[in-house]
């Protein structure tokens, strides 16, 4: 195995902050125009419609996680302005891919659900993601692809500490 120098944690986090968007950009730029997966055109054309809007394919992953969300919620965990979420909501609102309802307890709070089609959409962009990443991963040798694996629970722990 290759032995590499001892970083500060410093130099992780200045790597990591580094590496990681370029790669998320990367993964997004990378998926191809033809799908891995099989479907029918009108699915295609609707995840291009989706990705060609920053930010409409997090808040759709957000809606298809959680099931459903308030305005705040999605402007918090977007890191954005309410006023920016609910742009967005009205587009995805006039492509099919959500709906707005009103809560039964507090008709000042809405919540939007992804549709059918939405949830759809996504599952596809998951999919197309996962297969472009995978040929990414199988063009690493071996021991990069255990770094790989060895650094997965380091990278979720990451994310839980404060």
């Amino acid at each position: 195995m290759t032995q590499y120098p001892e970083l500060s944690t410093a130099d992780v986090a200045s790597g990591l902050l580094d590496v990681l968007p370029r790669l998320l950009r990367r993964l997004r730029a990378d998926l191809s125009f033809v799908p891995e997966t099989p479907c029918d055109d009108t699915e295609w054309q609707s995840l291009a419609e989706l990705r060609s809007a920053s930010g409409q394919v997090a808040l759709m992953s957000i809606l298809v996680n959680q099931g459903r969300a308030n305005m705040q919620d999605l402007a918090t965990q977007l890191a954005v302005k309410p006023g920016t979420v609910t742009m967005m909501v009205k587009r995805l609102l006039a492509q099919g891919y959500v709906e707005r309802t009103r809560d039964e307890g507090d008709w000042r709070l809405v919540w939007v659900s992804p549709t059918e089609r939405g949830r759809q959409v996504i599952h596809l962009y998951n999919q197309e993601r996962q297969a472009s990443l995978g040929r990414k991963l199988a063009q690493l040798d071996r021991e990069e692809c255990a770094c790989m694996e060895a650094a997965l629970p380091a990278l979720s722990r990451l994310m839980e500490v404060s």
